[in-house]
């Protein structure tokens, strides 16, 4: 406790509240056991189901219920002897802001705390963190199974896209465009720094399946925002891997390549005209009716709300009705119930506090990188991969409030902040 009040700076936060952090199994009381082993089964079985798509909504949100249900015990056991770190923190002040927001929502109380209820990210990811940082196995075992996971969901993708089989409710993707862009960019980060962190038959294995996810989010699914992650996940790898003069030259390939695969893959140049075509509709003859129209249409009328309360927001309870009212005046031009931006919900939600708030969570998310690398590189640039890709997600889409995205990030997170507890030396053997 004293070496983490005397922390100066956050690398030496970070480095006291990893050195004091992790508990052993023999150490836990028998009685909790139980709990520990049955998170482990459901954790493990949360992070194959989310990042393989193949399940339905319901059953994977069992095993995340179960999951928290059962870390629960150990999370009280060890409460006194839990630090937690400064995105932790954000997240919880937010998830506060928020729950206070529902005192001033006309909504009813019990139906506002329906809508809080999707931001339980923000308390889970602590409680979940807390107990993988405490067995080194289960936490391998649960980034195999997202991996696992995340390659079935590319190598079904694959199959769709090129007509070798079909699946019924499935287009490109087993999960919406969207939800697929997330965990494709979640698995080339990941096979990136595999890439660069080993030798021989696994880096040529990671390499290979990078380039099947990058032709595959350009060319086999359509997903906008997947262009983009995709795109910032290479260049911060290779800003963050290579010397100057080796960036520029990776900067320069990379453009080629994204100018070469507009004029050569049939999905991604049609794609981008689209998009271009969109915004000039909307731009230009105030035409809305398409789907950048319509985002921008919401992002307006969030600024609105934004605008009329500007240090309460109107209430987590009350955007829906906020929105759908505002459309039935014509103050926007559509109804909707997901203004298809995290930023634009909690301007709305909760004013510029709650905006404030959520842009803290993200950027410490991607500067904590920054701290850790010097300890461990690899984390370090997973964390300002991760906050990246959550960054670029979260202007276009409700990535906390829709639930692919929050809980596939629930995972990550969670595996992220448990390796940074780990005693340092075994975080640096990966």
């Amino acid at each position: 406790e004293l070496e983490r009040s005397r922390a100066k700076t956050y690398r030496e936060y970070l480095s006291a509240i990893g050195s004091g952090y992790p508990m052993t199994t023999q150490a836990m009381p028998t009685w909790l056991r139980f709990s520990r082993r049955a998170f482990e089964f459901n954790f493990i079985a949360f992070s194959f189901v989310m990042f393989s798509c193949w399940f339905p909504t319901g059953f994977s949100a069992t095993f995340s219920t179960f999951a928290f249900v059962f870390a629960l015990p150990i999370f009280f056991y060890r409460i006194r002897a839990i630090q937690l770190n400064r995105f932790e923190l954000m997240g919880l002040a937010l998830f506060g802001w928020l729950l206070l927001s529902v005192f001033w929502s006309s909504t009813p109380v019990l139906e506002s705390l329906g809508y809080l209820s999707e931001y339980r990210i923000y308390f889970m990811v602590p409680v979940l963190t807390v107990v993988l940082a405490i067995n080194e196995r289960t936490l391998r075992l649960a980034s195999t199974a997202a991996m696992l996971g995340a390659l079935i969901a590319l190598i079904t993708s694959y199959g769709l896209g090129l007509g070798w089989w079909q699946v019924e409710g499935a287009q490109l993707s087993l999960a919406n465009r969207i939800y697929h862009g997330f965990i494709m960019s979640s698995l080339l980060l990941a096979c990136l720094l595999i890439a660069r962190e080993t030798a021989g038959v696994i880096r040529l294995t990671a390499s290979a399946i990078a380039m099947l996810v990058i032709y595959n989010v350009l060319n086999i699914e359509t997903g906008r925002t997947g262009y983009l992650q995709v795109i910032f996940v290479c260049l911060a790898w290779a800003l963050l891997t290579f010397n100057r003069a080796q960036t520029i030259f990776a900067v320069a390939v990379a453009v080629i390549f994204v100018g070469v695969s507009y004029l050569s893959f049939d999905r991604f140049h049609g794609r981008v005209n689209q998009t271009v075509a969109n915004i000039e509709k909307m731009v230009v003859n105030n035409d809305y009716k398409s789907s950048v129209g319509y985002r921008l249409e919401y992002y307006r009328g969030a600024m609105g709300i934004g605008m009329d309360h500007p240090l309460t927001g109107v209430g987590v309870g009350d955007v829906v009705k906020t929105l759908q009212s505002n459309a039935d005046r014509g103050v926007i031009r559509i109804r909707t119930d997901n203004l298809h931006s995290e930023f634009m919900n909690m301007l709305a939600a909760g004013g510029l506090p709650a905006l404030f708030l959520f842009l803290s969570f993200v950027t410490v998310i991607g500067f904590s990188g920054f701290a850790v690398r010097e300890q461990c590189k690899w984390l370090g640039d997973a964390l300002i991969g991760l906050g990246g890709i959550l960054l670029v997600s979260s202007f276009l889409n409700s990535t906390i409030k829709d639930y692919g995205e929050k809980h596939a990030l629930m995972i990550v997170l969670s595996l992220a902040i448990s390796s940074l507890l780990m005693n340092p030396s075994k975080i640096a053997r990966g």
